[in-house]
Protein backbone atom coordinates (compact mmCIF):
# COMPACT_ATOMS: atom_id res chain seq x y z
CA UNK A 1 0.00 0.00 0.00
CA UNK A 2 1.46 3.52 -0.63
CA UNK A 3 1.04 6.97 1.19
CA UNK A 4 2.24 9.28 -0.93
CA UNK A 5 0.33 10.67 -3.49
CA UNK A 6 1.82 12.00 -7.30
CA UNK A 7 0.35 15.22 -7.38
CA UNK A 8 0.43 14.83 -10.79
CA UNK A 9 -1.63 11.24 -11.35
CA UNK A 10 -5.30 11.22 -12.34
CA UNK A 11 -7.35 8.98 -12.01
CA UNK A 12 -10.70 7.79 -13.61
CA UNK A 13 -12.73 6.72 -10.32
CA UNK A 14 -11.06 8.15 -6.99
CA UNK A 15 -12.61 5.99 -3.92
CA UNK A 16 -12.64 7.95 -0.40
CA UNK A 17 -12.70 5.85 2.17
CA UNK A 18 -11.90 1.64 2.62
CA UNK A 19 -14.92 -0.36 3.85
CA UNK A 20 -16.22 -3.16 2.01
CA UNK A 21 -18.40 -0.84 -0.11
CA UNK A 22 -15.61 1.66 -0.96
CA UNK A 23 -13.34 -1.59 -1.83
CA UNK A 24 -16.67 -3.24 -3.49
CA UNK A 25 -17.12 0.24 -5.59
CA UNK A 26 -13.18 0.59 -6.58
CA UNK A 27 -13.10 -2.98 -7.95
CA UNK A 28 -16.28 -2.70 -10.00
CA UNK A 29 -14.89 0.54 -11.83
CA UNK A 30 -11.03 -1.15 -12.26
CA UNK A 31 -12.84 -4.28 -13.58
CA UNK A 32 -14.12 -1.94 -16.20
CA UNK A 33 -11.21 -0.62 -17.24
CA UNK A 34 -10.89 2.09 -15.30
CA UNK A 35 -8.02 3.88 -13.72
CA UNK A 36 -9.09 3.49 -9.75
CA UNK A 37 -7.94 4.86 -6.33
CA UNK A 38 -8.84 4.07 -2.84
CA UNK A 39 -7.97 6.93 -0.16
CA UNK A 40 -7.95 5.79 3.52
CA UNK A 41 -7.26 7.94 6.53
CA UNK A 42 -6.42 4.95 8.45
CA UNK A 43 -3.37 3.04 8.33
CA UNK A 44 -4.67 -0.04 6.92
CA UNK A 45 -7.36 -1.02 4.27
CA UNK A 46 -11.30 -1.93 6.23
CA UNK A 47 -10.29 -1.14 9.51
CA UNK A 48 -13.50 -1.76 11.31
CA UNK A 49 -13.83 -5.73 9.21
CA UNK A 50 -10.18 -6.71 9.66
CA UNK A 51 -10.34 -6.89 13.53
CA UNK A 52 -6.99 -7.05 16.05
CA UNK A 53 -5.05 -9.65 18.38
CA UNK A 54 -4.66 -9.69 21.88
CA UNK A 55 -2.33 -12.52 23.69
CA UNK A 56 -2.15 -14.51 20.81
CA UNK A 57 -6.02 -14.53 20.07
CA UNK A 58 -7.71 -12.91 17.11
CA UNK A 59 -10.99 -10.74 17.51
CA UNK A 60 -13.28 -9.71 15.45
CA UNK A 61 -14.51 -6.12 15.32
CA UNK A 62 -17.16 -5.68 12.51
CA UNK A 63 -18.23 -8.63 11.15
CA UNK A 64 -19.81 -11.74 12.88
CA UNK A 65 -22.26 -13.68 10.07
CA UNK A 66 -24.12 -12.36 6.97
CA UNK A 67 -26.88 -14.43 4.90
CA UNK A 68 -27.08 -14.99 1.57
CA UNK A 69 -23.83 -16.44 1.12
CA UNK A 70 -24.35 -20.41 0.50
CA UNK A 71 -24.68 -21.76 -2.89
CA UNK A 72 -26.47 -19.47 -5.65
CA UNK A 73 -26.96 -16.75 -2.84
CA UNK A 74 -27.06 -13.04 -3.83
CA UNK A 75 -23.66 -12.57 -1.85
CA UNK A 76 -21.57 -15.49 -2.92
CA UNK A 77 -22.84 -14.28 -6.63
CA UNK A 78 -21.47 -10.31 -6.09
CA UNK A 79 -18.20 -11.74 -4.41
CA UNK A 80 -17.37 -13.99 -7.42
CA UNK A 81 -17.73 -11.09 -9.95
CA UNK A 82 -15.74 -9.19 -7.86
CA UNK A 83 -13.13 -12.00 -8.28
CA UNK A 84 -13.39 -13.05 -4.69
CA UNK A 85 -13.71 -16.50 -3.26
CA UNK A 86 -14.37 -16.76 0.74
CA UNK A 87 -14.55 -19.78 2.74
CA UNK A 88 -18.01 -19.28 3.97
CA UNK A 89 -19.17 -21.78 6.76
CA UNK A 90 -22.61 -22.15 7.84
CA UNK A 91 -23.55 -20.97 11.23
CA UNK A 92 -25.40 -23.63 13.72
CA UNK A 93 -28.76 -24.03 12.23
CA UNK A 94 -30.64 -24.74 15.74
CA UNK A 95 -28.88 -21.81 17.57
CA UNK A 96 -27.13 -19.41 15.32
CA UNK A 97 -28.65 -16.86 18.21
CA UNK A 98 -29.43 -16.92 21.71
CA UNK A 99 -31.87 -14.54 22.97
CA UNK A 100 -32.45 -14.09 26.85
CA UNK A 101 -35.49 -11.67 27.67
CA UNK A 102 -34.26 -10.33 31.04
CA UNK A 103 -37.52 -9.48 32.84
CA UNK A 104 -39.29 -13.49 32.46
CA UNK A 105 -35.56 -15.01 32.86
CA UNK A 106 -36.69 -16.65 29.48
CA UNK A 107 -33.99 -18.53 27.19
CA UNK A 108 -34.56 -19.09 23.27
CA UNK A 109 -32.22 -20.04 20.99
CA UNK A 110 -32.77 -18.83 16.85
CA UNK A 111 -33.08 -21.49 13.91
CA UNK A 112 -32.54 -20.51 10.68
CA UNK A 113 -34.47 -22.07 7.91
CA UNK A 114 -38.26 -20.56 7.51
CA UNK A 115 -39.84 -23.68 8.46
CA UNK A 116 -37.87 -24.52 11.27
CA UNK A 117 -38.15 -21.20 13.51
CA UNK A 118 -42.02 -20.89 12.80
CA UNK A 119 -42.30 -24.13 14.16
CA UNK A 120 -40.26 -23.23 17.27
CA UNK A 121 -41.94 -20.11 17.89
CA UNK A 122 -45.14 -21.86 17.65
CA UNK A 123 -44.14 -24.19 19.84
CA UNK A 124 -43.13 -21.52 22.59
CA UNK A 125 -46.00 -19.49 21.58
CA UNK A 126 -49.17 -21.74 20.41
CA UNK A 127 -51.55 -19.16 20.80
CA UNK A 128 -49.82 -16.89 18.56
CA UNK A 129 -49.19 -20.04 15.95
CA UNK A 130 -51.27 -18.54 13.10
CA UNK A 131 -50.24 -15.28 13.45
CA UNK A 132 -46.70 -16.40 13.23
CA UNK A 133 -47.48 -18.02 10.25
CA UNK A 134 -48.85 -14.86 8.71
CA UNK A 135 -46.09 -12.30 9.80
CA UNK A 136 -42.97 -14.65 8.94
CA UNK A 137 -44.99 -14.73 5.47
CA UNK A 138 -45.24 -10.97 5.71
CA UNK A 139 -41.60 -10.45 5.94
CA UNK A 140 -40.82 -13.74 2.40
CA UNK A 141 -43.53 -11.12 0.68
CA UNK A 142 -41.91 -7.69 1.71
CA UNK A 143 -38.41 -9.13 0.34
CA UNK A 144 -40.25 -10.05 -3.06
CA UNK A 145 -40.97 -6.57 -3.18
CA UNK A 146 -37.41 -5.21 -3.00
CA UNK A 147 -35.54 -6.24 -6.19
CA UNK A 148 -32.02 -6.29 -4.96
CA UNK A 149 -32.20 -8.45 -2.41
CA UNK A 150 -33.23 -11.34 -4.84
CA UNK A 151 -31.91 -10.09 -8.33
CA UNK A 152 -28.71 -9.96 -9.98
CA UNK A 153 -27.80 -6.38 -9.52
CA UNK A 154 -27.00 -6.23 -13.31
CA UNK A 155 -30.30 -7.32 -14.49
CA UNK A 156 -32.47 -5.06 -12.23
CA UNK A 157 -34.27 -2.56 -14.60
CA UNK A 158 -34.45 1.12 -14.12
CA UNK A 159 -37.57 1.03 -12.28
CA UNK A 160 -35.98 -1.48 -9.81
CA UNK A 161 -32.76 0.11 -9.34
CA UNK A 162 -34.06 2.21 -6.44
CA UNK A 163 -37.27 0.96 -5.55
CA UNK A 164 -37.99 0.24 -1.83
CA UNK A 165 -41.17 -0.52 -0.88
CA UNK A 166 -41.71 0.83 2.36
CA UNK A 167 -45.44 1.84 3.53
CA UNK A 168 -44.28 4.23 6.18
CA UNK A 169 -44.43 1.13 9.25
CA UNK A 170 -42.09 0.50 11.89
CA UNK A 171 -41.19 -2.54 12.74
CA UNK A 172 -42.93 -1.99 16.06
CA UNK A 173 -46.62 -1.11 14.11
CA UNK A 174 -46.02 -4.33 12.38
CA UNK A 175 -45.46 -6.42 15.76
CA UNK A 176 -48.48 -4.78 17.44
CA UNK A 177 -50.93 -5.19 14.58
CA UNK A 178 -49.68 -9.01 14.59
CA UNK A 179 -49.51 -10.01 18.08
CA UNK A 180 -50.57 -9.67 21.18
CA UNK A 181 -47.74 -11.36 23.43
CA UNK A 182 -45.28 -8.86 24.21
CA UNK A 183 -42.35 -11.64 25.07
CA UNK A 184 -42.91 -12.78 21.37
CA UNK A 185 -42.26 -8.93 19.97
CA UNK A 186 -39.45 -8.49 22.36
CA UNK A 187 -38.15 -11.89 20.79
CA UNK A 188 -38.81 -11.04 16.69
CA UNK A 189 -37.08 -7.42 17.33
CA UNK A 190 -33.77 -8.44 18.77
CA UNK A 191 -32.47 -8.05 15.56
CA UNK A 192 -32.21 -4.45 16.33
CA UNK A 193 -28.49 -5.83 16.59
CA UNK A 194 -28.03 -5.87 13.03
CA UNK A 195 -28.77 -2.45 12.22
CA UNK A 196 -28.89 -0.62 15.67
CA UNK A 197 -32.65 1.16 15.22
CA UNK A 198 -35.48 0.46 17.83
CA UNK A 199 -38.78 -0.89 16.64
CA UNK A 200 -40.32 2.22 17.38
CA UNK A 201 -38.26 3.91 14.65
CA UNK A 202 -37.13 1.53 12.32
CA UNK A 203 -38.44 0.73 8.83
CA UNK A 204 -40.17 -2.57 8.74
CA UNK A 205 -38.70 -2.62 5.31
CA UNK A 206 -35.33 -2.07 6.42
CA UNK A 207 -35.83 -4.75 9.02
CA UNK A 208 -36.53 -7.07 6.50
CA UNK A 209 -33.78 -6.22 4.26
CA UNK A 210 -31.65 -7.09 7.49
CA UNK A 211 -33.54 -10.22 8.47
CA UNK A 212 -35.28 -11.90 5.46
CA UNK A 213 -32.83 -13.78 3.65
CA UNK A 214 -31.76 -14.78 7.20
CA UNK A 215 -34.60 -17.24 7.48
CA UNK A 216 -32.89 -19.17 4.76
CA UNK A 217 -29.40 -19.60 6.00
CA UNK A 218 -26.94 -17.63 7.91
CA UNK A 219 -23.21 -18.10 7.27
CA UNK A 220 -19.92 -17.25 8.80
CA UNK A 221 -16.04 -16.72 7.59
CA UNK A 222 -13.41 -19.06 8.20
CA UNK A 223 -11.40 -17.28 9.32
CA UNK A 224 -13.37 -13.83 10.09
CA UNK A 225 -13.47 -10.73 9.00
CA UNK A 226 -9.58 -10.51 8.29
CA UNK A 227 -9.93 -13.28 5.44
CA UNK A 228 -12.60 -10.90 3.80
CA UNK A 229 -10.36 -8.33 3.84
CA UNK A 230 -6.76 -10.13 2.78
CA UNK A 231 -9.25 -11.44 0.09
CA UNK A 232 -10.21 -7.76 -0.94
CA UNK A 233 -6.59 -6.65 -0.89
CA UNK A 234 -5.37 -9.42 -3.45
CA UNK A 235 -8.38 -8.42 -5.85
CA UNK A 236 -7.28 -5.02 -5.63
CA UNK A 237 -3.94 -6.33 -6.17
CA UNK A 238 -4.93 -8.12 -9.33
CA UNK A 239 -6.61 -5.19 -10.60
CA UNK A 240 -4.13 -2.80 -10.25
CA UNK A 241 -6.25 -0.51 -8.24
CA UNK A 242 -3.71 1.83 -6.36
CA UNK A 243 -4.36 1.99 -2.31
CA UNK A 244 -3.10 4.95 -0.55
CA UNK A 245 -3.46 4.53 3.40
CA UNK A 246 -3.06 7.31 6.13
CA UNK A 247 -4.87 10.13 3.73
CA UNK A 248 -7.47 11.45 5.50
CA UNK A 249 -9.40 14.02 2.33
CA UNK A 250 -11.02 16.85 3.81
CA UNK A 251 -12.16 18.82 0.83
CA UNK A 252 -13.73 18.18 -3.19
CA UNK A 253 -12.91 20.68 -5.23
CA UNK A 254 -14.46 20.72 -9.04
CA UNK A 255 -13.34 22.13 -12.07
CA UNK A 256 -16.11 21.25 -15.29
CA UNK A 257 -16.00 17.97 -15.07
CA UNK A 258 -12.62 17.25 -13.32
CA UNK A 259 -12.40 16.71 -9.23
CA UNK A 260 -9.82 17.21 -7.26
CA UNK A 261 -9.66 15.64 -3.70
CA UNK A 262 -7.71 17.69 -1.20
CA UNK A 263 -5.61 16.13 1.76
CA UNK A 264 -5.30 16.75 5.38
CA UNK A 265 -1.53 16.47 5.02
CA UNK A 266 -1.84 19.55 2.00
CA UNK A 267 -1.50 16.45 -0.74
CA UNK A 268 -3.90 16.50 -4.02
CA UNK A 269 -5.29 14.10 -6.52
CA UNK A 270 -7.57 14.37 -9.35
CA UNK A 271 -10.36 12.49 -10.96
CA UNK A 272 -13.24 12.86 -13.19
CA UNK A 273 -15.78 10.81 -10.94
CA UNK A 274 -15.59 10.57 -7.09
CA UNK A 275 -16.98 7.99 -5.14
CA UNK A 276 -17.56 8.45 -1.34
CA UNK A 277 -18.43 5.50 1.11
CA UNK A 278 -17.74 7.59 4.19
CA UNK A 279 -20.37 8.67 6.66
CA UNK A 280 -22.94 11.39 4.91
CA UNK A 281 -22.53 13.52 7.65
CA UNK A 282 -18.38 13.79 6.88
CA UNK A 283 -18.67 13.71 2.99
CA UNK A 284 -21.09 17.03 3.20
CA UNK A 285 -18.31 18.54 5.06
CA UNK A 286 -15.55 17.92 2.47
CA UNK A 287 -18.17 18.37 -0.27
CA UNK A 288 -18.40 21.20 -2.54
CA UNK A 289 -21.15 24.18 -2.12
CA UNK A 290 -23.95 22.44 -4.75
CA UNK A 291 -23.34 19.19 -4.08
CA UNK A 292 -27.12 18.93 -2.29
CA UNK A 293 -29.90 21.74 -2.04
CA UNK A 294 -29.76 23.84 1.32
CA UNK A 295 -32.92 21.87 2.81
CA UNK A 296 -31.17 18.16 2.00
CA UNK A 297 -28.04 19.39 2.99
CA UNK A 298 -29.91 20.02 6.41
CA UNK A 299 -31.79 17.25 6.72
CA UNK A 300 -28.45 15.10 6.45
CA UNK A 301 -27.10 17.09 8.63
CA UNK A 302 -29.38 16.51 11.18
CA UNK A 303 -30.27 12.74 10.98
CA UNK A 304 -30.06 11.07 14.40
CA UNK A 305 -27.29 8.40 14.34
CA UNK A 306 -27.87 5.05 15.70
CA UNK A 307 -25.88 4.55 19.15
CA UNK A 308 -22.40 3.91 19.83
CA UNK A 309 -20.31 0.31 20.49
CA UNK A 310 -18.83 0.50 23.85
CA UNK A 311 -17.03 -3.31 23.83
CA UNK A 312 -15.30 -5.24 26.28
CA UNK A 313 -12.68 -7.88 24.34
CA UNK A 314 -11.88 -11.11 26.54
CA UNK A 315 -10.83 -14.75 26.27
CA UNK A 316 -13.44 -17.47 27.20
CA UNK A 317 -11.44 -19.62 29.52
CA UNK A 318 -13.15 -22.41 29.42
CA UNK A 319 -13.25 -26.06 28.11
CA UNK A 320 -17.02 -25.47 26.75
CA UNK A 321 -17.12 -23.64 23.12
CA UNK A 322 -20.29 -21.63 22.80
CA UNK A 323 -21.82 -22.79 18.87
CA UNK A 324 -24.29 -19.74 18.90
CA UNK A 325 -23.06 -16.59 17.35
CA UNK A 326 -24.50 -14.50 19.42
CA UNK A 327 -26.38 -14.06 23.10
CA UNK A 328 -28.21 -10.95 22.80
CA UNK A 329 -30.68 -9.72 25.95
CA UNK A 330 -33.85 -8.26 25.77
CA UNK A 331 -36.79 -7.30 27.75
CA UNK A 332 -40.42 -7.33 27.24
CA UNK A 333 -41.32 -4.18 29.04
CA UNK A 334 -39.79 -1.64 26.66
CA UNK A 335 -38.21 -3.76 23.69
CA UNK A 336 -39.56 -0.86 21.64
CA UNK A 337 -37.54 1.82 23.89
CA UNK A 338 -34.52 3.77 22.35
CA UNK A 339 -31.90 1.37 22.37
CA UNK A 340 -29.71 4.07 24.76
CA UNK A 341 -31.87 5.75 27.35
CA UNK A 342 -29.10 6.94 29.74
CA UNK A 343 -28.82 3.69 31.10
CA UNK A 344 -25.47 1.25 30.28
CA UNK A 345 -26.13 -2.23 29.54
CA UNK A 346 -24.74 -5.29 27.55
CA UNK A 347 -27.18 -5.50 24.48
CA UNK A 348 -25.38 -8.61 23.22
CA UNK A 349 -22.50 -10.82 23.35
CA UNK A 350 -20.37 -12.35 20.20
CA UNK A 351 -18.54 -15.77 20.44
CA UNK A 352 -15.42 -15.86 18.17
CA UNK A 353 -14.00 -19.35 16.71
CA UNK A 354 -10.98 -19.10 18.12
CA UNK A 355 -9.28 -21.43 20.10
CA UNK A 356 -9.62 -20.24 23.04
CA UNK A 357 -12.31 -18.18 22.25
CA UNK A 358 -12.38 -14.98 22.20
CA UNK A 359 -15.95 -12.91 23.02
CA UNK A 360 -17.14 -9.04 22.74
CA UNK A 361 -19.04 -7.75 24.95
CA UNK A 362 -21.63 -5.27 23.53
CA UNK A 363 -23.20 -1.84 25.18
CA UNK A 364 -24.66 0.96 23.58
CA UNK A 365 -23.78 4.26 24.74
CA UNK A 366 -24.79 7.89 23.65
CA UNK A 367 -22.99 8.68 20.47
CA UNK A 368 -21.64 11.99 22.12
CA UNK A 369 -18.56 12.84 20.41
CA UNK A 370 -17.67 15.69 23.67
CA UNK A 371 -18.56 12.98 26.46
CA UNK A 372 -15.90 10.70 24.03
CA UNK A 373 -13.62 12.95 23.71
CA UNK A 374 -9.99 10.74 24.16
CA UNK A 375 -8.46 14.76 24.60
CA UNK A 376 -10.65 15.58 27.48
CA UNK A 377 -8.67 14.78 30.90
CA UNK A 378 -12.03 13.28 32.30
CA UNK A 379 -12.07 10.59 29.19
CA UNK A 380 -10.13 7.97 30.92
CA UNK A 381 -11.76 7.54 34.06
CA UNK A 382 -15.10 7.71 31.90
CA UNK A 383 -13.72 4.92 30.24
CA UNK A 384 -13.03 2.65 32.81
CA UNK A 385 -16.24 3.64 35.01
CA UNK A 386 -18.48 2.66 31.78
CA UNK A 387 -16.34 -0.36 31.55
CA UNK A 388 -16.88 -1.54 35.07
CA UNK A 389 -20.77 -1.04 34.72
CA UNK A 390 -20.93 -3.10 32.11
CA UNK A 391 -18.56 -6.02 33.77
CA UNK A 392 -21.17 -5.77 36.85
CA UNK A 393 -24.19 -5.79 34.78
CA UNK A 394 -23.03 -8.40 32.62
CA UNK A 395 -21.95 -10.69 35.67
CA UNK A 396 -25.67 -10.19 36.90
CA UNK A 397 -27.49 -11.23 33.52
CA UNK A 398 -25.30 -14.15 32.68
CA UNK A 399 -22.88 -14.97 35.56
CA UNK A 400 -22.08 -18.71 33.85
CA UNK A 401 -19.76 -17.28 31.17
CA UNK A 402 -18.91 -13.30 33.16
CA UNK A 403 -17.06 -15.42 35.25
CA UNK A 404 -15.15 -17.24 32.43
CA UNK A 405 -13.75 -14.21 30.94
CA UNK A 406 -10.23 -12.80 30.91
CA UNK A 407 -10.98 -9.08 29.72
CA UNK A 408 -7.92 -8.08 27.98
CA UNK A 409 -9.08 -4.61 26.04
CA UNK A 410 -11.81 -2.08 25.42
CA UNK A 411 -13.48 -0.30 22.89
CA UNK A 412 -14.82 3.02 23.25
CA UNK A 413 -17.11 5.50 20.76
CA UNK A 414 -13.18 7.42 20.49
CA UNK A 415 -11.47 4.40 18.93
CA UNK A 416 -14.59 3.54 16.44
CA UNK A 417 -14.20 7.44 15.67
CA UNK A 418 -10.33 6.58 15.15
CA UNK A 419 -10.83 4.38 12.62
CA UNK A 420 -14.17 4.71 11.17
CA UNK A 421 -14.67 8.80 12.00
CA UNK A 422 -17.89 8.25 13.11
CA UNK A 423 -19.03 7.77 16.91
CA UNK A 424 -22.24 5.83 16.40
CA UNK A 425 -22.31 2.04 15.72
CA UNK A 426 -23.95 2.09 12.57
CA UNK A 427 -24.01 5.82 11.35
CA UNK A 428 -27.19 7.22 10.48
CA UNK A 429 -30.48 5.21 11.65
CA UNK A 430 -33.15 3.91 8.82
CA UNK A 431 -35.84 5.35 10.73
CA UNK A 432 -39.33 5.21 8.69
CA UNK A 433 -39.56 8.73 8.61
CA UNK A 434 -35.79 9.87 8.34
CA UNK A 435 -34.20 11.05 4.87
CA UNK A 436 -33.08 9.13 1.91
CA UNK A 437 -29.60 8.96 1.17
CA UNK A 438 -29.40 8.25 -2.26
CA UNK A 439 -25.98 7.68 -4.41
CA UNK A 440 -26.42 9.99 -6.80
CA UNK A 441 -25.76 14.11 -6.11
CA UNK A 442 -26.52 17.02 -7.44
CA UNK A 443 -23.30 17.41 -8.85
CA UNK A 444 -22.44 14.91 -12.16
CA UNK A 445 -19.20 12.82 -11.16
CA UNK A 446 -19.99 12.68 -6.94
CA UNK A 447 -21.76 9.94 -5.59
CA UNK A 448 -21.87 8.24 -2.65
CA UNK A 449 -21.85 4.64 -1.35
CA UNK A 450 -22.34 2.35 1.78
CA UNK A 451 -24.50 1.36 4.75
CA UNK A 452 -26.36 4.68 4.94
CA UNK A 453 -27.59 4.49 1.20
CA UNK A 454 -29.07 0.67 1.36
CA UNK A 455 -28.84 -1.03 4.83
CA UNK A 456 -25.99 -2.08 7.24
CA UNK A 457 -24.21 -5.10 7.22
CA UNK A 458 -21.85 -6.99 4.45
CA UNK A 459 -24.86 -7.42 1.96
CA UNK A 460 -26.41 -3.69 2.42
CA UNK A 461 -21.83 -2.73 1.60
CA UNK A 462 -21.85 -4.76 -1.46
CA UNK A 463 -25.35 -4.00 -2.84
CA UNK A 464 -25.27 -0.28 -2.38
CA UNK A 465 -21.85 -0.12 -4.81
CA UNK A 466 -23.40 -2.84 -7.19
CA UNK A 467 -26.21 -0.37 -7.46
CA UNK A 468 -24.43 2.87 -7.79
CA UNK A 469 -22.54 1.10 -10.75
CA UNK A 470 -25.50 -0.27 -12.38
CA UNK A 471 -27.13 3.46 -12.29
CA UNK A 472 -23.95 5.07 -13.72
CA UNK A 473 -23.33 2.63 -16.33
CA UNK A 474 -27.24 2.97 -17.35
CA UNK A 475 -26.83 6.62 -17.49
CA UNK A 476 -23.64 7.06 -19.18
CA UNK A 477 -22.17 9.37 -16.74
Amino acid sequence: MKNKVNGKSKYDVLVIGSGISGLTAALLFAKDGKKVAIVEQSPHIAPLICGFDRRGVHFETGFHYSAGCGKDGIGIKMLKELGIEIPFELCEDESYDEIRILDKNKSVKIPFEKLKLEQKLAELFPKEKENIKKYLDLIENTKKKISFLYKDVKDLSHDELLNFSDNGKTLQNVLDECFTDNDLKALLAHSYILYGTPPSKVSFAVHCCCVSLMMDSVWKIRGGGRALVSAFSEALRKNNVDVFTNKKAVKIETDGNEKTICFEDGARMKCDFCVSSVHPKEFIKMAPEGVYRANAAKRIKDIEETPAFFVLYGILRDSKKYKCSNIAFVNTADYARPLYSGEVLPAYINFSDTDPQSVCVVAFVKPDKIYWDRNMPEYEEKKQKTAKEIKDKFAKIAPEIASKIEYCDIATPATFKKYVNYYSGYGIMHASDGVNVLPVTKIPGIFLTGQAVVTPGLLGALISSFLLYKIIERDGR
